[in-house]
């Protein structure tokens, strides 16, 4: 079992409720589950599901209609993005293509104003988990597909957030390095301890990766199981 970090959290939806706009349709439509620390939990569903919303109101990139949503037991329902202590990977990876490797991974840690030794520790740890040691220098066009992910959750690492979002993570990948890659981030996420929301439309791949699988429909959750319970 893994050990779980000190800083890793739960997330609670409840009774969460989406509507954009004008829209008289919910994009969510009052929604509870409960995800537990240290655990990885998907989202899975097609297009137009309510998945890629619910995620993007885990990490404060949209606001909630009605409801709450708590992290770590902490009600953060208005709390802006940059104020809770979660990270998305997303499916462009959002690198910034002007910093090295070390730019990029060691972001997070320098605008919270971390000394220049304390940020190049957390790099090189970061760097040694996501097996890119000796890429420090490197530009993220001079990087595969792959090495680019590598380094977009090497930066959430070295940020300490308590909670990694991916959004459709793997989907750019070829059909060889996705496998291989959800591989490795489930070996990363099971050794860290880490709380691990994945959303993605390909059931293979939440049943490869998922403590737990929360199937979306029209806005709404279907069902929520292990993948033993939700295929079985």
């Amino acid at each position: 079992m893994a050990e779980i970090r000190s800083n890793a959290a739960s997330v609670e939806f409840r009774n969460v409720t989406k509507i954009y706009g004008r829209s008289k349709a919910p994009a969510v439509n009052d929604i509870s589950l409960f995800i537990e620390a240290g655990k990885l939990v998907t989202l899975l569903g097609p297009s137009g599901c309510g998945k890629t919303t619910t995620l993007r109101m885990i990490a404060g990139l949209e606001m909630v209609t009605s409801g709450q949503i708590l992290i770590g037991g902490a009600d953060v329902t208005r709390l802006p993005a940059t104020d809770r202590d979660v990270s998305m990977v997303f499916q462009s990876y959002a690198l910034f293509p002007h910093m090295t490797v070390r730019g990029n991974v060691g972001f997070g840690p320098k605008m919270r104003g971390e000394k220049s030794g304390a940020i190049a520790e957390k790099v090189r740890w970061a760097l040694s988990l996501v097996k890119l040691e000796g890429y420090e220098d490197r530009r993220p066009n001079e990087l595969s597909g792959g090495q680019q992910q590598r380094v977009a959750i090497a930066r959430v690492l070295a940020s300490g957030a308590s909670m990694l979002l991916l959004d459709e993570a793997f989907s750019n990948l070829d059909a060889k390095l996705r496998g291989r890659m959800q591989e490795e981030v489930r070996e990363l996420q099971l050794r860290l301890g880490i709380a691990t929301v994945l959303v993605t439309h390909d059931q293979e791949e939440a049943l490869a990766m998922s403590d737990r699988i929360v199937i979306m429909n029209g806005g709404k959750v279907e069902q929520i199981g292990t993948p033993k319970q939700v295929y079985s």
